[in-house]
């Protein structure tokens, strides 16, 4: 397999959440200061490994490869076909094709220690897995899903399922699970910004607010950005878990971000705004 870092694909958003250790003292054996933990993933399209390569990072310098699985090892031996390597392949272990030190043995300690028992943060490799993923299905997979799913014989009720995240707001703790929604709105917003320049911060802000409230009564009408967006959020709620909750949140969420870019930057802060992050994206 070919690893491939979560920053090639998504730069702005790695810079975000990249995870930073600091060591304030001596007993882990680790010189003292800042650890970042670099993520890459596997860049083949067809490979579920559900795994991820750690790189630790330490003054410019990487100290140690970590390669863990988040799946049990029932997944692993099954996904492999044998059992030999499964717990290898769950780990975490050091990479033996990957960077090695003399701090590599306690970077590893420290790993399981301090990063296997944060929920959040597993929570996040799993949400920057599948993004890397679905980045890499962009043009063939997505092309295939949207000629087999008809929008127009669903409704975003019927799509919506009774339990998702089950969290009531959405902070920068909780922000990964919901980015399939987030991100569909967004991108459909900058999609439409790249084929009609003229477009306002004040006219998304106002198809942001009929979205809010009347996305889920058949009866609304919508214009065309507002129709966009509907279709690529039927097609998200179709591949992934959440609730009208979730719907709810996400679209008061970008409603608000338009509003401060506005506020802050102009006409077209908000839009410039998400056009610089999804143009940087797609490089």
């Amino acid at each position: 397999m070919m690893m491939e870092t979560f920053y090639d694909k998504f730069p702005g958003i790695a810079e975000k959440e990249t995870r930073c250790i600091i060591v304030m003292n001596d007993e882990t054996g680790l010189p003292k200061g800042e650890y970042y933990l670099l993520e890459s993933y596997c860049n083949k399209p067809k490979c579920d490994c559900r795994r991820v390569f750690i790189n630790i990072l330490h003054k410019d310098k990487i100290l140690a490869t970590i390669g863990y699985g988040w799946e049990n090892v029932e997944f692993y031996e099954q996904w492999l076909g044998e059992k030999y390597m499964a717990q290898d392949m769950k780990g975490p272990i050091l990479e033996l094709s990957g960077q090695t030190t003399e701090y590599s043995e306690s970077l590893l300690k420290l790993f399981e220690k301090a990063i296997l028992p944060d929920s959040q943060f597993i929570t996040r490799l799993k949400t920057h897995y599948e993004m890397f993923k679905k980045n890499l299905h962009k043009n063939s997979t997505e092309e295939l899903i949207e000629e087999d799913f008809n929008p127009e014989k669903h409704t975003i009720v019927e799509l919506c399922k009774e339990s998702g995240t089950d969290f009531d707001c959405i902070t920068e703790d909780t922000k990964e699970v919901f980015y399939p929604i987030l991100m569909a709105i967004e991108e459909t917003i900058w999609n439409q910004y790249s084929k009609d320049s003229s477009l306002k911060d004040s006219e998304v802000i106002e198809s942001l607010k009929k979205l809010r409230d009347g996305v889920f009564s058949e009866n609304t009408r919508f214009n065309e950005l507002e129709e966009n967006i509907v279709k690529k959020l039927k097609l998200v709620l179709f591949l992934n878990n959440h609730s009208k909750r979730d719907l709810s949140l996400s679209i008061s969420n970008v409603l608000n971000s338009a509003k401060l870019h506005r506020s802050s930057d102009g006409s077209r802060g908000y839009v410039t705004f998400i056009s610089r992050f999804f143009n940087q994206m797609t490089k």
